[in-house]
């Protein structure tokens, strides 16, 4: 129990990490050598699937802007998809695919809301699959451990 309470406060302050991020933006994130910086888009929305995501494996604007996007939606996902299971036990993949998808929409409504980005429904899809990447690694993961804890 106390083990789960740690990981539900992690999966907290890793969703308001997510949120600071993407809908309140930093200005600069600073990994190393590298600098990001960060400004609220505008413009117009995007409601259709697919539309920016082609772009992007079109390799515009450019391939690192490209790569860094399509990338950095899935992968910021990935860790929420791998706590979800460990804080709620009875987790389906069809449970965590509602809760990906709902939590793209709200970051994006989140975006609109406040006014610092605009809409984009391929940010939710990117999301979610993150999101389902990491669901898919902790089931992976449990499968592959189960063996080896029988054996110990």
């Amino acid at each position: 129990m106390r083990k789960r309470l740690i990981i539900a406060f992690i999966l907290i302050f890793y969703s308001a990490f997510i949120i600071k991020l993407l809908v309140f933006k930093f200005d600069l994130i600073k990994i190393g050598h590298l600098r990001f910086k960060f400004s609220p888009e505008t413009g117009e929305g995007n409601v259709v699937p697919f539309k920016t995501i082609l772009f992007y494996l079109r390799g515009r604007p450019t391939w690192s802007m490209a790569i860094l996007n399509l990338v950095g939606n899935i992968a910021l996902f990935v860790p929420i998809g791998f706590l979800l299971p460990l804080v709620y036990r009875k987790m389906t993949w069809l449970k965590c695919l509602v809760i990906a998808i709902a939590l793209g929409f709200t970051i994006e409504g989140m975006e609109l809301v406040f006014r610092v980005g605009i809409f984009d429904i391929d940010d939710v899809i990117l999301n979610a699959l993150g999101v389902m990447i990491g669901y898919w690694a902790f089931v992976i993961f449990t499968k592959w451990r189960q063996p080896q804890l029988k054996s110990a």
